[in-house]
């Protein structure tokens, strides 16, 4: 799973610097090029996998839970929400994943996903809110636009 993960996080740079990586299955559609569904998907579910590793690693919900009950309930029904969010978005990405895109395409789609879940797993935490409300909206946002803007 790690190997799916790091060949995502190659794409991500690809798309970023623009220089091809070989290995990766590339066909043309439309005169566009795309990459492997399988290989997109695997790396989707890899990085929510280690978005949500790392995020219950740093968090610690303790301090929060004991001194505040009722803010912790709160904020764990706005996570609670967000996490229906961030699942509706990996699976429209996992469905879009299944045709032909281009590669800052697919790049945006995966770190937006990343990003989102991520984050509501850090808002489940408790642990530094603001940070993640605003890289969930972020990630939100910028997932929209991608969308609305692809060819």
């Amino acid at each position: 799973m790690t190997q799916y993960a790091l060949t995502a996080l190659r794409l991500l740079r690809e798309s970023i610097i623009g220089r091809p990586v070989s290995g990766l299955a590339n066909f043309a559609d439309a005169g566009r090029r795309a990459v492997d569904s399988g290989l997109l998907r695997m790396g989707l579910i890899a990085g929510c996998a280690i978005s949500i590793g790392i995020a219950l690693t740093v968090g610690n919900p303790s301090g929060v839970t004991h001194s505040d009950p009722a803010l912790a309930r709160l904020l764990r029904a706005m996570a609670l929400i967000k996490g229906v969010i961030a699942v509706a978005a990996v699976a429209a990405v996992l469905w879009r994943f299944g045709r032909a895109l281009s590669k800052p395409v697919a790049a945006s789609y995966l770190l937006g996903c990343w990003l989102l879940v991520g984050s509501t797993m850090l808002i489940w935490q408790l642990a530094f809110i603001p940070l993640a409300a605003i890289l969930f909206h972020a990630a939100a946002v910028s997932m929209l636009l991608v969308g609305w803007r692809e060819e």
